[in-house]
């Protein structure tokens, strides 16, 4: 089902300043987006001129405001950039810049000026991965408003990471539990020094995904009906036992399992150096990439990977994540595997904003040429 978006649009910065003055008095309500145009772009005034602006934009606005590409280049960028994203906003689209869903705080997202002060040592590795593989693009709200997903009061994220999916989702649903599960005490860490909206129920169990304990322990925090979300970056850590686990288990433990997947594609064709860099990162003098490991080029009989999430600049090359023995899990394995467990698969239609039977729509789907989301389920 398609969530319903309001934007304003604004061409100057009188006309700006007048719409922030009626929604800050509450003679009007929040839009999701405020559109600036023409003079209104605030991203083109000099970084002094534009943080005044940044709070009211922030706190006016559900989701954001958009305003085009950002103007400049090497250091004037950066300065914008830099400004913008301490106020609490993210270019995660083109052209947009986003927030938590009516964010009740702005977040720090400048994970660049520590990096120009202190070198690549000082280069947050959860940081950098979010900016350039983080799960932001979707979050719980896209599938809870789905037929099969509707009734879900509890969002697991196994394997959690920066724990991007949880914390983005629940700015728009506060009132659901949320549960993390991940082996690494840095990643919970992380979590729970998150600013998160006061009074989210939240959880983070420290074990191994594939231990039932985990997700016993996950059950005991929240008995509600539950969804539990698996990124492509973390599934493909998987062998075919653990990755028969991991269904068996987020399927008996969570009403719902979906796992993000790739379109399809041949791992012997991938860049032995897939540059990831972001313009902020370029601005810096930083270059961050997915590189192979050196003498192990991808298997296109087993879809075996081996690579590192690499940072470099003029003083060296630093590794930031390592991934060895990664598989590039494609869809009809995935859904081969469900079959054998006993597994219902349906896939997320981008158009219809649904998930539909795995044998149904696929040629009105853009799953050929995008990541789409596989659901598992308990017939």
């Amino acid at each position: 089902m398609e969530v319903p978006l309001t934007t304003r649009r604004v061409r100057t910065l009188a006309t700006l300043d007048r719409l922030l003055d009626a929604i800050e008095s509450g003679r009007e309500p929040r839009p999701d987006w405020i559109t600036l145009t023409g003079a209104a772009r605030v991203t083109r005034l000099a970084p002094a001129r534009m943080a005044p602006w940044l709070p009211r934009l922030h706190a006016a606005s559900l989701r954001g405001f958009e305003a085009g590409l950002l103007p400049g280049r090497g250091a004037a960028y950066l300065e914008r950039w830099c400004t913008l994203a301490r106020a609490g906003f993210h270019d995660f689209a083109e052209g947009c810049w986003s927030k938590g869903y009516a964010a009740p705080f702005a977040v720090d997202f400048d994970y660049v000026t520590p990096y120009r002060t202190g070198g690549l040592s000082a280069l947050d590795p959860y940081a950098t991965y979010s900016a350039v593989l983080g799960t932001w693009e979707y979050t719980a709200e896209d599938f809870l408003n789905t037929e099969l997903c509707r009734d879900v009061r509890c969002v697991v994220e196994p394997m959690a990471g920066t724990a991007e999916f949880t914390w983005w989702s629940h700015f728009r649903h506060p009132d659901l539990d949320y549960c993390m599960i991940d082996l690494d005490a840095g990643a919970e860490a992380l979590a729970r020094r998150r600013r998160w909206v006061e009074g989210t129920r939240r959880h983070f169990v420290l074990g191994d995904v594939l231990a039932e304990a985990s997700w016993e322990a996950v059950r005991r925090h929240s008995p509600h009906r539950s969804l539990a979300y698996v990124g492509k970056q973390s599934q493909n850590f998987f062998d075919t036992p653990g990755l028969v686990r991991l269904m068996e288990l987020g399927t008996r433990y969570a009403d719902l399992l979906i796992l993000e997947v790739s379109q399809p594609y041949l791992v012997a064709e991938e860049p032995a150096v897939d540059d990831l860099t972001r313009p902020e990162q370029a601005a810096a003098g930083l270059r961050v990439a997915l590189a192979d490991t050196p003498g192990r080029r991808a298997n296109p009989l087993t879809n075996h990977l081996h690579f590192d999430l690499v940072a470099r600049d003029r003083s060296g090359r630093r590794i930031l994540w390592e991934y060895r023995d990664w598989i590039g899990w494609q869809a009809p394995t995935l859904t081969a595997l469900a079959r054998l467990l006993g597994l219902e698969a349906w896939y997320y239609h981008s158009e219809r904003l649904e998930f539909r039977p795995v044998a149904r729509d696929t040629e009105t789907s853009d799953c050929r040429e995008n990541n789409t989301f596989l659901l598992l389920r308990r017939p």
